[in-house]
């Protein structure tokens, strides 16, 4: 497979991988499950694999290539944590809490 074509199968991962991320882990925190999730080290000897969904073949990914892919899965996070709204919580006063301590004999 060709670079170009690894990088739009890479690509287009990042982008399903961020639809559905979970929003309490850190951007790094993400990155690590990402590259674990699509760009896994299946021997523990460094190389990474793309698993090519069509051929189901394994394409080993150079280190130039998953440096491209860190520095866009990070950019492509910034700007959906920049698009999301922060959610408020409320705290809901429910009554005053009467002393009875006051009330002793």
């Amino acid at each position: 497979m060709d670079e170009k074509k690894l990088w739009l199968k890479i690509s287009g991962s990042i982008n399903y991988y961020l639809q559905y991320y979970s929003k309490r882990l850190t951007n790094e925190e993400l990155l690590l499950d990402y590259m674990e999730y699509a760009l896994p080290d299946m021997d523990g000897d460094g190389v990474h694999t793309y698993l090519d969904k069509q051929t189901l073949e394994r394409v080993v990914v150079d280190v130039a290539m998953m440096d491209r892919a860190k520095v866009a899965f990070m950019e492509r996070l910034e700007k959906r944590r920049a698009k999301e709204v922060p959610v408020i919580e409320e705290k809901k006063v429910l009554a005053k809490v009467i002393d009875f301590s006051k009330y002793r004999k």
